[in-house]
């Protein structure tokens, strides 16, 4: 079904939208305390919004398409990871909080990371189903 691909782009748009444009020009444009306020904000939205797209896409591709592996799996593995994201988010505030610099880096990279794969799940579900 045409859908799933639409919400695995409408994923990648906004991961890619997020993460270049938006996180960087708020690390510019504003002072740090006001940036961690306002990122603080926005990545549980963004793990949220992801997570929900993604358990959209694989409930429509389960329902509906018998043939769409890749995108089933794809989907539901980004709704697992974009679910991990958004529980981890208060521990990384936590550790900022405490100046726990070394478990910050690491649950942050760890996020990114999950992000990333996300990001290339939503693109190959795409490439390999439609092309």
């Amino acid at each position: 079904m045409q859908i799933s691909y639409i919400i695995c782009a409408m994923v990648s748009g906004i991961i890619l939208f997020q993460s270049v444009l938006i996180a960087p020009a708020i690390n510019k444009l504003t002072d740090q305390k006001q940036a961690s306020t306002l990122l603080r904000q926005l990545w549980p939205k963004f793990f949220l919004t992801i997570g929900l797209l993604s358990l959209l896409s694989f409930v429509i591709s389960l329902l509906f398409s018998t043939d769409q592996i890749l995108t089933k799996i794809s989907s539901g593995l980004s709704f697992a990871l974009m679910s991990i994201c958004y529980f981890v988010v208060p521990i990384i505030n936590n550790a900022k909080d405490s100046s726990k610099n070394r478990l910050w880096s690491n649950l942050h990279l760890t996020t990114v990371i999950l992000t990333l794969i996300t990001l290339l799940l939503s693109i190959s579900s795409i490439y390999f189903n439609v092309f």
